[in-house]
């Protein structure tokens, strides 16, 4: 019987959790991946995944140094939080405000993230991603032939990853 009420009242609790955390601030608390947070807002502890961006997997190639560097950004900040839903995974769907600036564009001017075209409202992040593909920023270090996406890297298999997702390295 209480499994029961918990399955009718897990979805309205999901959408509260969501709706309480639409345009607030919270402190980044650790960072996940390069779009992946864990966040404090009083008492409560909840996941954030970015929008607008696709950062390499943190066994991808580039994708420590991407979590590093978005570590040394946000890490221990007080950030702005825009939530939009719940995911699949239970993580925060937002956007992200540090310092007036949008995480989002800060990551892709730098290379640090790809722009998520697919699920994107923010055409502007294709402009600043082919910017840093000509200077060569971050995962475009070697141009943009040499890198694989994380689309790519997460259905490929260890074997195959090696094989198509070398990187400027190999």
């Amino acid at each position: 019987m209480n499994a029961i009420k918990l399955l009718i009242l897990l979805p309205y609790l999901m959408l509260q959790m969501a709706s309480a955390f639409a345009q607030n601030s919270a402190t980044v608390i650790r960072v996940v991946d390069g779009d992946t947070y864990q966040m404090l807002k009083g008492k409560r502890i909840f996941t954030v995944r970015l929008l607008n961006v696709d950062a390499p997997e943190t066994k991808q190639i580039f994708g420590e140094a991407a979590k590093d560097s978005v570590s040394k950004l946000i890490l221990g900040k007080t950030v702005v939080v825009d939530s939009l839903k719940l995911d699949l995974y239970n993580r925060l769907l937002a956007s992200v405000t540090i310092n007036g600036k949008a995480l989002d564009s800060i990551m892709v001017s730098n290379g640090w993230a790809w722009h998520y075209i697919e699920y994107s409202n923010k055409p502007e992040l294709a402009i600043m991603q082919e910017t840093a593909i000509d200077k060569h920023l971050g995962l475009w270090k070697c141009g943009a032939n040499n890198v694989c996406p994380p689309k790519v890297f997460r259905s490929l298999n260890a074997k195959n990853r090696v094989k198509y997702c070398k990187g400027c390295n190999s």
